[in-house]
């Protein structure tokens, strides 16, 4: 049953790779009949998980033909069009009840981001122009942590005198730079399904720098 739901979303996703949209799936199931546990385990093979020890999910798992042949080809579709990503969580309510924001949350946290949206933003931000390292650095030699500082994003000195440093054209001051961070990462009560696709492609695009 296993081997059919997984054979089962990977032919539905592979299937509707190039069109205009993916159909999501739903596993149903009574109460302790593997619901989780399934979706852990297609997300690890998904990413061909690395356990400790060096052995990789793909290679673990005793694994029917034709879903290993899907596997096969869900990695070669992810190196053709920038890498493969799975994430997975709770959708709590530390998102002030926006479903949206929630998703994105999980989404964010499982690429290293902080989970609200404008912290996220912004992190996503300085590392799609190779400042988060300079930043945190500039953080750290005044003798603060860059994780405490984002709390305080729209009013932290620190921050904005790091950011000035590493991008003396962000701003012509620092209080300018704090004003503008707030402007250009606001934080939000809702997004938009394009809000969601727009970080999606940003997140994709910063993998893909990063895996050269």
């Amino acid at each position: 049953q296993y081997a059919r739901g997984l054979q089962r979303i990977l032919d539905g996703y592979l299937g509707a790779l190039g069109k205009e949209e993916q159909k999501p799936v739903w596993v149903s199931g009574f109460f302790g009949s593997g619901k989780s546990h399934l979706v852990k385990m297609l997300r690890a093979l998904w990413v061909d998980q690395e356990l400790p020890g060096g052995a990789r999910a793909r290679g673990l798992a005793h694994l029917p033909n034709d879903l290993r042949a899907s596997l096969k080809e869900l990695a070669v579709q992810g190196k053709r069009l920038g890498g493969l990503h799975a994430a997975g969580g709770t959708l709590g309510s530390s998102a002030g009840g926006s479903i949206r924001l929630a998703l994105l949350g999980v989404v964010f946290r499982s690429a290293g981001l902080p989970e609200s949206w404008a912290h996220g933003r912004f992190v996503l931000y300085l590392r799609k122009h190779g400042w988060y390292d300079k930043v945190r650095r500039e953080v750290e030699r005044a003798g603060k942590e860059l994780e405490k500082e984002l709390r305080n994003l729209y009013v932290s000195p620190v921050l904005a005198k790091a950011l000035l440093k590493v991008d003396p054209n962000f701003a012509e001051s620092e209080a300018k730079a704090r004003l503008l961070l707030k402007e250009e990462f606001p934080s939000r009560d809702e997004i938009s399904e394009d809000d969601i696709a727009a970080m999606a492609r940003a997140l994709g695009e910063a993998a893909e720098r990063l895996n050269g």
